[in-house]
């Protein structure tokens, strides 16, 4: 009986050759290259050559997409339940990242000592360049998990609190004079917008939210450096359309389901660039995550700034792109100060759930650098 249950199975690959009806996408996510095992008898004996060669067999298996499609299609269609650890169900067709919602909780609150720890290097820093002519500005985006909350699940909503990351950085960072964005607004305008910030199945924010944040970005820019920018004409040009980046449906593809279910049309800005004879783009230094990295991937940046700007993603991949010897530079291979100098701004943006790892290593980095040269500078 077992036998009739589970033969076809096995020629399920041959049919969904045949038949491209019966195929599934590959599966979304990581899943490391596993190579098949050598035989030695100790690994043997020890069971470790069994574990590996199981776990290759696993790795090899063609079926494996369907099965784990299969699985995940029928959780969420009977219980609404996702198999993914990082994705949760929200109300209303919501899906989000469960990092976020527990950040959204102040699950990774890192305490007020240590953000003002990080705080006082970094006021070090800016006071030190502001003599230099080189303000900075602290942008840190709100969680979709916090926009929207009214599509969390009912414990996220329950549990929502003021000890975070994100509740206690701005105030810390105001005490100390560094200019800061939160993009707070975004709370109470996304219930009167006829566009949404952020889309239902993905974790950034849409084109739309990032052509709201990146014009906010250019009026604060515009009265730190005292100039006048390049105008972004957006508003009145809103497309709407089927998703046409992969950030929109990040968290539906990551869930692995066979059907996707429906899915509104996402706001997509005509953004239109104006110069005229006083305008200035400045000559920025980006240090950030993926939610200034899509502001970059938008065309934005490009839109706004100086030719020269550069962004560090992650405080490590370098961007536009730099080679030397066919090799990938990143900002390790900078002079970290010299690239800071020639620069007529610093950004460092921080997504709310980024928090606990604030700046990426770039305070300390640049903080132990200047030590270093004010030492030097007092020998001479």
């Amino acid at each position: 009986m077992l036998a009739l249950i589970f033969l076809p199975m096995w020629f399920l690959p041959a049919l969904q050759k045949q038949f491209p009806v019966l195929q599934v996408e590959r599966i979304v996510g990581y899943f490391g290259e596993t190579k098949k095992p050598n035989f030695y008898g100790k690994r043997w004996m020890s069971g470790q050559y069994q574990q590996a060669y199981e776990a290759y067999v696993k790795n090899k298996n063609i079926l494996q997409p369907t099965a784990i499609r299969l699985k995940s299609q029928t959780d969420f269609s009977l219980y609404g339940d996702i198999m993914h650890a990082n994705i949760l169900s929200g109300k209303n067709g919501f899906l989000f990242q469960k990092e976020g919602c527990e950040a959204y909780i102040g699950r990774d609150f890192m305490g007020e000592e240590w953000i003002r720890n990080k705080v006082e290097k970094l006021s070090f820093i800016t006071r030190h360049f502001q003599k230099e002519g080189i303000p900075f500005l602290v942008l840190l985006p709100p969680l979709k998990a916090r926009i929207m909350s009214e599509h969390l699940p009912d414990f996220y909503q329950k549990n929502a609190s003021d000890q975070t990351n994100w509740a206690i950085f701005p105030n810390v960072l105001k005490e100390y004079n560094i200019p800061t964005l939160t993009f707070s607004f975004m709370e109470k305008a996304s219930e009167e917008t006829l566009y949404p910030f952020y889309p239902p199945s993905g974790q950034h924010w849409t084109k739309y939210g990032a052509a709201l944040a990146a014009d906010t970005i250019k009026q604060n820019l515009s009265k730190i450096l005292d100039i006048e920018m390049v105008e972004m004409l957006w508003k009145d040009s809103v497309e709407l359309s089927d998703a046409k980046v992969e950030y929109d449906n990040e968290l539906i593809a990551g869930a692995n389901f066979i059907w996707n279910p429906p899915l509104e049309p996402l706001p997509y800005p005509k953004i239109r660039y104006i110069e005229n004879d006083s305008t200035v783009r400045p000559n920025v230094l980006s240090v950030g995550d993926s939610f200034y990295k899509l502001i970059l991937e938008f065309g934005i940046v490009d839109g706004l700034f100086d030719r020269q700007s550069t962004f560090w993603y992650y405080n490590h991949e370098v961007y536009p792109l730099r080679l030397e010897n066919g090799r990938r530079l990143t900002n390790k291979d900078l002079d970290i100060l010299a690239e800071i100098r020639q620069r007529d701004v610093v950004i460092i943006t921080a997504f709310e759930d980024n928090l606990e790892r604030f700046d990426f290593g770039l305070v300390d980095m640049v903080y132990d650098l200047l030590q270093a040269e004010l030492s030097e500078n007092q020998e001479k």
